[in-house]
């Protein structure tokens, strides 16, 4: 993912004056599973979407509540061409919860720091 010439460029933010981060995002919906501990301390593992990605971070949102500082486990779902019965190409992520936001109809959005990551 750090070479941009290989993402199209559609996908890619481009750097402003006003953007907070460092490294380009792609803005596209990979499918991911989700596991981690929720607020209440129930361990949970739940589908979702990626709402975007960096080398650093990603974005995603789960109707389970999350408190900062939640450690989560994370496939990204990178390709669903399976090759000889094996799945597609997957991104193994661990990382933390630095952000939360509330979302309409009881869904919260989280930015999730990556410490972690493997491709599979």
């Amino acid at each position: 993912m750090q070479n941009n010439q290989a993402v199209p460029e559609h996908l890619l933010v481009t750097m402003n004056e006003g953007e907070r981060r460092s490294r380009s995002r792609i803005y596209a919906p990979f499918p991911a599973t989700v596991r981690g501990t929720d607020d209440t301390g129930t361990v949970f593992q739940s589908k979702t979407t990626i709402d975007n990605i960096s080398t650093g971070g990603l974005y995603l949102r789960l109707m389970q509540r999350l408190k900062r500082r939640t450690k989560l486990y994370i496939i990204v779902h990178l390709s669903n061409i399976q090759t000889d019965g094996e799945p597609g190409l997957r991104l193994h992520l661990g990382g933390d919860v630095l952000r939360v936001e509330p979302r309409l109809g009881g869904a919260c959005g989280f930015a999730i720091m990556i410490k972690h990551n493997r491709l599979i």
